[in-house]
């Protein structure tokens, strides 16, 4: 029950609880495997802590003008046009760098979130359907233990 986190009442996957808390989620900044998971280069990437992601998410979702939601191919929609990606559905788990996001994609799956990715190319990417099987996909060795 202590792994029962949520950001804006939707809960975090226990694999991404259990990476921060043993910090190896914050490290996987420095994966070398990046690039070719993400398909660009990181700038400054940051992958946030549980109090970090619930202060980029209320940002997102509070602070953010419709105007400016628009320039992330977001919306305030529960249901969003494809490339694009409802605010009240995710949650902010990381970037690669300036306004370079990466969220829990909540819409297809309340249990089990997939990743997507704001890059290049003007719109939201899925880049792995679940965040555990993005912390094994730039870790390989946590798969071993």
């Amino acid at each position: 029950a202590e792994l029962c986190v949520s950001v804006f009442g939707m809960t975090l996957p226990s694999c991404l609880v259990e990476s921060i808390r043993d910090h190896s989620w914050m490290n996987l900044a420095h994966s070398p495997k990046i690039e070719a998971v993400f398909g660009r280069a990181p700038v400054r990437p940051g992958f946030h802590s549980i109090s970090g992601m619930t202060g980029m998410t209320k940002w997102w979702r509070e602070e953010l003008d419709d105007e400016t939601l628009q320039c992330y191919f977001g919306t305030s929609e529960v249901f969003a046009e494809p490339g694009y990606i409802s605010r009240m559905k995710t949650v902010i788990i990381g970037n690669l760098g300036p306004d370079l996001p990466f969220v829990l994609d909540y819409r297809e799956s309340f249990v089990d979130p997939s990743v997507a990715f704001l890059g290049e190319g003007d719109s939201w990417q899925k880049i792995s359907k679940s965040v555990c099987d993005l912390i094994l996909a730039l870790d390989p060795r946590r798969g071993d233990s």
